[in-house]
């Protein structure tokens, strides 16, 4: 039987000290018998339990997490108002995990070298032909004309969605014959040969190629994004559901080949996303832990009305910065990560506060419990008041008719900012260093007091995180972070993100510009 809470409410330093020195012993014995056992259960974890792997975070996976543990402990005591989130290790091994089991193995993920390759079988009925001719000859310059000697030395088969026909429901499959001719110049001689465009190696898509040789079209890879990203389908399932609702067999391969490409085609509506998130009056901004291979990076989200940007990268303040620069002039709204006080026009969501304020309350200490209580209940009150006022807007500012409860709140965060108990003086230092910025809202009540637009936009990324486990390259985390700010930038204008996605690649796929980012609908 362990003590109770409403035992430790009853029970502070004053008590103890007027114990007869036989009791205090009992007291002491049995204060250590529970101090174990809370102790064993804290240092549980899946290897030494029945604990589910992600009832831990990331950073807790490696094999050096008691050394990230006093890092985070550290870097918690530095920081004055303890709001800054622990920094995890940047190393995070997947096979030092706990529940890993066996040897680790030296083997890459996908296909190993020297394994064999399987060809294509099925055979395509072909609904369409395009031809391709060479316009002006490679060696002398001169226009060549079509059917002079022309003929088709190659061809390649692409498999894409039949444009949609209005009034019509459902999707057709289309096989494009593309045909690649040869002429003669009528000028030297020469005989030239017609190429399809490929873009050039970049650095930063190692292996991802872009270019018009595609088994995959447009459309359909726009679907097979939607199906990966939005439907949160493993390659295989989208394989399998490509073979139940068409009959096509396309190989896992080719479906991430054509996810990655389509993150490539889209890099360049990058920069108007940023523009637009740049001009947003309103911003709101979070992050959360994101696994790229053995490195634990950060998926961040910035989020207005009608854009959404996507970024995986380290959880520092650069990756902010490098987006908003000194063009965002408007109203951030974050939680109290310490990297967000860089913005001095920014406002902070009240849930998180309260949500501490709550473990105060709930402590077994009756006197933390009694601060935490009453600087609830200010804020709840301050809460409603400010709902209030939307609706029927007072006729004496907020900050004059709780001037009391203001004063009090500031009295209790002034007389408990040094306090023994660390997360009390952590809270109250807290709320000390962002005093105007959290009541910034009593003042002007139309301000929002949740950061829960950041949170909902990650919401189905995180449960994306949870079945993928992350991403495996930097290619790979720049594709889904890019796709990702395509498909819910689409989502919140209300166009079709896989059509949308379907003509960014067919223009990319032969060099030409991308379309602009599909319009704010009227009236939203």
């Amino acid at each position: 039987m362990y003590l109770s809470k409403h035992d430790l409410l009853q029970m502070n330093d004053e008590w103890l000290e007027e114990l007869p020195a036989e009791h205090l012993l009992k007291v002491s014995k049995r204060l250590l018998h529970d101090v174990k056992v809370l102790q064993d259960r804290q240092n549980q974890t899946p290897n030494n339990s029945s604990r589910p792997p992600g009832s831990q975070a990331p950073w807790e996976r490696s094999a050096s997490s008691s050394e990230a543990t006093q890092e985070t402990e550290a870097e918690a005591a530095e920081d004055d108002a303890s709001e800054a989130k622990a920094a995890p290790k940047e190393a995070y091994t997947r096979e030092s995990a706990p529940g890993t089991k066996g040897k680790k193995s030296e083997k890459k993920p996908g296909k190993q070298p020297g394994s064999p390759g399987y060809g294509r079988t099925q055979k395509l009925m072909v609904t369409d032909t395009c031809e391709h001719h060479p316009e002006v000859c490679a060696v002398c310059g001169s226009s060549i004309s079509v059917g002079s000697g022309v003929l088709a030395y190659t061809a390649w088969d692409e498999i894409d969605i039949a444009p949609l026909v209005e009034g019509e429901i459902g999707l057709r499959l289309s096989v494009t014959r593309h045909l690649l001719h040869e002429g003669n110049c009528a000028s030297c001689g020469h005989d030239t040969r017609a190429q399809t465009w490929r873009a050039p190696a970049d650095g930063l898509w190692d292996k991802v190629d872009l270019g018009q040789w595609r088994l995959v079209g447009p459309r359909l890879a726009g679907m097979i994004v939607l199906l990966s990203l939005r439907m949160r389908l493993s390659r295989a399932r989208i394989r399998e559901l490509l073979v139940e609702m068409f009959g096509l067999y396309l190989s896992t391969g080719v479906i991430d080949q054509t996810i990655r490409e389509a993150g490539r085609a889209s890099e360049p509506l990058e920069e108007a996303l940023v523009t637009d998130i740049q001009q947003a009056t309103q911003l709101h901004i979070d992050e959360t832990p994101w696994p790229e291979s053995k490195v634990l990076l950060w998926l961040w989200v910035l989020v207005s009305s009608h854009t959404a940007l996507y970024l995986i990268g380290p959880r520092s303040r650069e990756m902010v910065e490098n987006v908003l620069e000194n063009l965002f002039l408007g109203t951030l709204v974050s939680d109290g990560y310490v990297v967000y006080r860089h913005w001095k026009n920014r406002l902070r969501c009240w849930p998180h506060l309260l949500r501490k304020l709550r473990g105060l309350a709930e402590s077994s200490d009756a006197r933390v419990a009694g601060v935490g209580q009453e600087m609830e209940i200010i804020m709840k009150n301050l809460m409603a008041a400010i709902y209030e006022a939307r609706a029927t807007p007072p006729p004496v500012p907020l900050t004059e008719r709780h001037r009391a409860d203001i004063e009090r709140l500031r009295q209790l965060c002034e007389s408990h900012r040094e306090d023994t108990h660390n997360t009390l003086h952590q809270v109250a230092r807290e709320f000390l260093y962002d005093w105007d910025v959290i009541l910034r809202p009593v003042a002007e009540p139309h301000l929002p007091l949740s950061n829960n637009a950041a949170e909902q936009a990650l919401r189905h990324w995180v449960i994306s995180r949870r079945i993928s486990y992350g991403t495996r390259s930097s290619s790979g985390s720049r594709a889904y972070a890019l796709l990702a700010s395509v498909i819910e930038t689409c989502r919140r204008r209300s166009t079709s993100s896989w059509q949308f996605l379907g003509t960014v690649i067919a223009a990319a796929r032969q060099g030409l510009p991308l379309p602009a980012l599909p319009a704010i609908p009227l009236g939203v």
